[in-house]
């Protein structure tokens, strides 16, 4: 049962991938390495000293 319903979220993905423009393509494709590349940074920043990770987190939620 499992094993349809991935395989036709698969088609479903391939089917819009195929519909999207060339330069949207591009845009996913550079907005996907860039995730890629950033997510480790973002996460060693943030698992880093207290310091450093309050830093970070002030500067995304500002405390009250």
């Amino acid at each position: 049962m499992r094993d349809t319903e991935k395989q036709k979220a698969r088609s479903e993905l391939a089917e819009r991938l195929a519909a999207m423009s060339r330069g949207r393509k591009i845009v996913l494709i550079v907005f996907i390495i860039w995730l890629v590349q950033a997510l480790p940074k973002w996460t060693a920043a943030i698992m880093a000293d207290g310091e450093t990770s309050a830093a970070i987190m002030t500067f995304f939620i500002t405390p009250r």
